[in-house]
């Protein structure tokens, strides 16, 4: 086997490990319909997710007649207990994912997640879907505290100490779909992966990654190549 000179690996989730697109449109819809809004198919929620359910919500309500700071403060809850109520039913992973970690794990390498979506929702989420004994870690939008999520750095470094690194020294590298995600790995100094099938806000090639794969097939030779 090929050996990866990472010692931790952190994943993003919404985009990166998993499909949640079918379930955020559900929620978000649900939420919508309390408002009278129009509904939103699940290829335009796609263009809506990957930085927080505040925004979405925000989004879609200004494409379909507008929003204001009431309307989603009053509309939040609605959405996100709909959301916790059904986490997991609709949220498949990307093809290769379990195959790409068990490559990694079978080499030692310690996986991690660190996400925007609230702790308690993350875990919950990857614990539904039968894949929270994978991860050293679960980091969320809100465990580092207001201001300290991706891009920042600080979820970055939390991820590497809980999992046993040293800060720029143990070396590590992070997967994600959004420009949060490789801002937040190159602020903190370490290797990024981009993945082109998530929840894209522009060109995966404008993202500044170190590496760009297609399919979970390609994590390991990527992560090999980059270990040189």
């Amino acid at each position: 086997m090929t050996e990866i000179s990472f010692d931790i690996i952190g994943f993003d989730l919404d985009g990166t490990l998993l499909d949640t697109s079918m379930e955020l449109a559900a929620s978000l819809n649900h939420a919508l319909d309390r408002a009278d809004r129009p509904q939103v198919d699940e290829q335009s929620t796609r263009s809506l997710v990957g930085m927080g359910a505040r925004h979405m919500l925000e989004m879609a309500l200004e494409q379909s007649g507008g929003s204001d700071k009431d309307l989603v403060k009053n509309l939040m809850p609605v959405l996100i207990d709909h959301y916790e109520a059904n986490l997991g039913n609709n949220a498949p992973a990307f093809a290769g994912l379990m195959e790409a970690m068990d490559a990694l794990q079978d080499q030692g390498i310690k996986l991690a997640v660190v996400t925007n979506k609230f702790e308690s929702l993350a875990v919950k989420l990857l614990t539904n879907v039968g894949m929270i004994d994978r991860f050293i870690t679960v980091i969320g939008g809100d465990t580092m505290g207001k201001g300290r999520s991706k891009p920042n750095r600080d979820p970055i470094d939390e991820m590497i100490r809980r999992c046993g690194g040293v800060l720029d020294q143990t070396p590590a590298a992070f997967i994600g779909d959004s420009i949060f995600d490789i801002k937040a790995a190159q602020n903190a100094g370490i290797a990024n992966v981009a993945v082109s099938f998530g929840f894209l806000h522009q060109p995966v090639e404008e993202l500044g990654a170190d590496a760009i794969i297609d399919h979970y097939d390609e994590l390991v030779p990527a992560l090999t190549a980059l270990s040189r």
